[in-house]
């Protein structure tokens, strides 16, 4: 029986690298609905207008704050109308500001965890144009050395990309507006 169960386990974990590298057969916006995570980063990539392109059949990558980074980034219990309203406050351009900071967890392409981290002599250029390091520890470095994230749950693989989930929330060095 202990020689069954070893059997399957190492069957197992021999399968799973190629489990994980097919396509759920939902594209990015499906797989942030579906794993219920990230709730307020689906919130606010609708109300900034990128949920088509995130839906859409090229190939990006993206660092997707887990609604626990939203907290741990703003404070406890806080929801997408509550990042609008400080985006409000601070500027003319919500959407704007919003599709920046979003923009800023996105690269074009198909990016395993295994092909960024501490690939970090030839940084990651984002959709917003910044760039972003990841280290051989799975931080993410933004180009100003300052905020910092990591990946918690690598590889979740899309119809048309790659999801990495990160605890914090990554903001970019040109805002459009005041502190964003």
């Amino acid at each position: 029986m202990k020689k069954l169960i070893t059997a399957l386990v190492l069957s197992f974990l021999v399968a799973t690298p190629a489990l994980a590298r097919k396509p759920s057969g939902d594209n990015i916006v499906e797989l942030a609905v579906g794993n219920g995570n990230f709730t307020i980063l689906v919130e606010l990539v609708t109300i900034a207008g990128l949920a088509p392109v995130l839906a859409e059949e090229g190939q990006f990558t993206v660092f997707a704050p887990t609604d626990a980074a939203f907290e741990e980034t703003f404070f406890p219990g806080v929801t997408a109308g509550d990042i609008v309203g400080v985006l409000s406050g601070a500027c003319t351009d919500v959407i704007a500001a919003a599709q920046n900071i979003l923009l800023h967890h996105v690269t074009d392409g198909r990016r395993w965890s295994n092909s960024v981290v501490g690939k970090n002599t030839k940084p990651l250029e984002m959709l917003n144009g910044e760039f972003l390091w990841v280290r051989s520890d799975g931080s993410i470095r933004d180009a100003a050395g300052g905020d910092e994230a990591d990946i918690v749950i690598p590889d979740n693989n899309a119809s048309n990309g790659i999801v990495h989930a990160i605890d914090f929330v990554l903001f970019p060095s040109n805002p459009p507006c005041g502190g964003f």
